[in-house]
């Protein structure tokens, strides 16, 4: 059974264990079903960059202690004293010895191949076009992807390098991170762009090309096929 390495962006981890601090009910509930389900079809294995640790803890903080002040906070999503202690203590024992979540430390490697993610997220508008014309107002409006974004894409090629492509997928809930590694799989590239992209990668001992990217998939906006496609068998269903 070949194992399946899936890289956790923080928004999923602290969408299953803080669901009020998430505004996505898809997201929840994929969240949820990603860490409590199971697959007959291969062992998967959840990592989660160390970084990202500290973003869910301080996701936690946010929604108990933000309310009084942080606009993005509404009362609704505030977490009671009881919910902030058991997100707190499931997630802790979720990462504690990689009971169940595997923390990758940042390292040397991750921190170069940045650039062969970040020159592409700078340089175009990048967007998947899905639902009409509101999709392409949100494409209009569309900001560049995080450092936090490209770290952990960067970490995805790096995966992608030990364990291959088939075996590697970014889970996320943030449409920015999940577009700009599809953009990155595009053939199609400006000769210096082409040439930065290369050159990088032979310093970095990598082929250049659509495959040494990873596949990304939002919780948020995949479709019911992309989730099935990536993760086959997977129980329970999307």
């Amino acid at each position: 059974m070949p194992r399946h390495y899936v890289l956790l962006d923080a928004c999923v981890p602290a969408a299953h264990y803080a669901p009020t601090s998430a505004t996505s009910s898809t997201l929840k509930a994929r969240a949820t079903a990603l860490v409590t389900g199971r697959s007959d079809h291969f062992d998967m294995q959840m990592l989660i960059p160390n970084f990202c640790i500290a973003e869910v803890f301080a996701v936690f903080e946010k929604y108990r202690w933000g309310h009084t002040w942080n606009k993005h906070v509404k009362k609704a999503n505030t977490l009671s004293p009881a919910a902030f202690t058991k997100a707190r203590t499931e997630f802790s024992g979720a990462i504690h010895n990689g009971a169940k979540i595997i923390q990758v430390e940042l390292d040397r490697y991750h921190v170069l191949s940045v650039d062969l993610i970040s020159p592409i997220n700078n340089a175009y508008k990048i967007s998947r076009i899905r639902g009409g014309d509101r999709a392409k107002e949100r494409a209009k409006n569309m900001r560049p992807a995080s450092t936090y974004d490209m770290l952990i894409a960067a970490m995805g090629i790096w995966l992608v390098k030990l364990h291959g492509r088939d075996n590697v997928t970014i889970v996320t809930g943030d449409r920015r991170l999940s577009d700009v590694t599809y953009r990155a799989q595009s053939p199609k590239r400006s000769k210096p762009m082409k040439d930065h992209l290369s050159q990088v990668a032979q310093r970095l001992g990598l082929a250049y090309g659509p495959d040494l990217y990873p596949e990304a998939i939002d919780l948020a906006h995949a479709t019911k096929a992309e989730l099935r496609g990536r993760f086959p068998r997977w129980q329970p269903e999307w």
